[in-house]
């Protein structure tokens, strides 16, 4: 693996780890993949909007799902009904939830790195994914305090 892919898969797993401890009720898995899409879609959705994100996860998730099954049972991975849905759904094992979730977060810095170059791609995506740096960086804020 590549310095650029071991990064990619540090950040994904630390997207992971940080919504895992904020992820309500604690270790469930629907709640905590429910938690980094959310963080991760109102991030992005800011840097490419709406369409862009629809179509990056869409593409994502097609190029993940052969080696991710399980990503289709992970109920409408893009939709404002996504919580609702996976609490209908038996529950997930968070084990194999993080994996997948993990290679769709990689898979996404890798379609944004063809456009934007892989160290900006996953830069976004890690500033996108976490809350307390995106709370930073408001709206109208053209830099992130030091």
């Amino acid at each position: 693996m590549s310095a650029t892919e071991d990064r990619a898969h540090a950040v994904a797993r630390g997207l992971w780890a940080d919504a895992e401890t904020r992820a309500r009720p604690t270790g469930d898995a629907a709640a905590i993949i429910d938690t980094v899409l959310t963080q991760l879609e109102s991030g992005l959705r800011r840097w490419v909007g709406a369409e862009g994100y629809a179509a990056l996860l869409s593409r994502s998730v097609a190029l993940t799902m052969p080696c991710q099954p399980i990503l289709a049972s992970i109920a409408d991975l893009g939709g404002a009904d996504r919580a609702s849905a996976g609490a209908a759904s038996p529950p997930l094992d968070a084990v194999v939830g993080r994996e997948a979730v993990v290679a769709l977060l990689v898979t996404m810095m890798s379609q944004l790195g063809a456009i934007i170059g892989a160290p900006m791609a996953i830069d976004l995506i890690e500033l996108s994914g976490t809350a307390t740096l995106r709370a930073l960086a408001g709206p109208d804020d053209t830099e992130i305090p030091s």
